[in-house]
């Protein structure tokens, strides 16, 4: 897996050398949009250098990208009202080192927790690089391997120098755990990053790819496996409310455009040439996610569809799309944008004060189903107005779904239940 890493710093996208804030290499104004066109390749990284050096924090760009992408955040997290707020803002996974200790780590479940190993000359470092302990990286690992799912090994002498990183100690930490180890520090070409995926790392990468000396595209189509169709990849595309859309082909170059410019891009066998899905149509794709399945020789596109994506007068290849939740939030976010005159809805997005009162009312009707069939239709009318709060408010499920995902798993009584 490759991991995109964005450091904040002072409200901006930075990279340091050796984890140093006063030699600051470069600075990226944009980090939520840079974030958007990194997630194309993956989950990401934040790391909060602010708040790792006690300094400040970016929680809310921190909010701004979890709420748009999958990111696993790290930095700073040092107590757990801090860990608490990022899962349920939206973070896949938090990543903790200073505070990686079983009784901090326990009150998560694992799948939720990545701990920092963060190393110089062999030892760990924490309080954001500038505390040695006497522990290395491979004795922490054994001590901590129960509470985590992961491992993020930095070799930090390594860290921004662009010379390499150093493969015999990830290999040493590889091998003293079961969890999954991700790499980073000094990760440079697209060579290391295909060594260390065969050892079973992943790469969480900065310098190299912020300065073009490793070109994520290149090091993405390194990592599949090309043997077994020959010179073309699978793709199945995939709306972001999950219905699918079409099926299609695309070769290296193909690939490697969409990546790169988040375009929709194929190559098509009955022509044998590359085509842009929407160049001639206007029906354009905006690829948001593009994911290899376990084997590697397959692909799904998760996109934003202009139009319809099938050549035929439907929005999918597949025919009729089954009606759920997020067509019915495509629904609700198209009339506010159009809205019908004098339409229930329309009058529901004019005035927020009646749609409020809509929720509490349909909210004690459920309350006071007396039927099973009354109970459905009472629930569907809370999420149909609910839905509408949301739409109005320029929220989405998605987030929602996040703050479900936050709180899942909790080891107390809180499950489920915001303190």
């Amino acid at each position: 897996m490759l991991i995109p890493s964005i450091d904040l710093l002072g409200g901006k996208a930075v990279q340091l050398r050796r984890g140093n804030p006063d030699d600051c290499a470069l600075t990226i104004d944009d980090p939520v949009g840079l974030a958007q066109d990194f997630a194309r390749y993956g989950e990401i990284a934040v790391i909060d250098l602010d708040a790792a050096l006690g300094r400040g924090d970016n929680l809310a760009i921190i909010e701004q990208i979890t709420a748009r992408v999958e990111a696993r955040v790290g930095g700073g997290i040092r107590d757990h009202a801090r860990a608490d707020r990022l899962l349920r803002g939206g973070a896949r996974k938090i990543i903790i080192g200073t505070r990686a200790t079983p009784d901090f780590l326990r009150r998560y479940p694992r799948e939720a927790v990545i701990v920092a190993l963060d190393a110089k000359k062999n030892r760990v470092v924490t309080q954001g690089w500038t505390l040695t302990s006497t522990d290395t990286p491979v004795q922490r690992a054994k001590t901590l391997e129960p509470f985590c799912s992961e491992f993020l090994f930095t070799v930090v002498e390594r860290e921004g120098m662009m010379q390499g990183t150093d493969i015999q100690a990830v290999r040493a930490v590889i091998e003293a755990t079961q969890n999954h180890v991700v790499a980073a520090g000094g990760i440079t070409t697209v060579a290391e990053v295909t060594e260390l995926d065969k050892l079973g790392a992943s790469c969480q990468l900065g310098m190299a790819i912020y300065t073009g000396t490793l070109s994520l595209s290149e090091a993405y189509l390194a990592l599949l496996d090309w043997n077994k169709t020959g010179a073309l990849m699978p793709v199945i595309v995939q709306d972001m409310g999950g219905q699918v859309l079409m099926f299609a082909w695309a070769d290296q170059a193909a690939l490697r455009r969409t990546l790169e410019t988040g375009e929709g891009t194929y190559f098509s066998r009955s022509r044998q040439q590359q085509w842009i899905k929407g160049a001639t149509s206007g029906h354009t794709q905006k690829v948001r996610e593009v994911r290899w399945d376990c084997d590697r020789d397959c692909l799904l596109y998760r996109i934003e569809q202009e139009g319809n994506a099938c050549h035929l007068p439907q929005r999918s290849c597949f025919g009729p799309l089954s009606f759920n939740l997020a067509h019915l939030e495509a629904i609700l976010q198209d009339r506010l944008v159009h809205p019908e005159a004098g339409s229930f809805v329309a009058k529901l997005f004019a005035d927020e004060a009646l749609l409020k009162a809509k929720i509490l009312e349909e909210a004690q009707e459920l309350t006071a189903a007396p039927t099973d069939r009354d109970t459905v239709w009472e629930a569907a009318d809370v999420v149909f107005f609910t839905m509408a709060l949301l739409a109005r408010r320029g929220l989405t499920l998605a987030q929602v779904e996040r703050e479900l995902r936050g709180r899942h798993g909790r080891r107390r009584d809180e499950v489920l239940v915001q303190e």
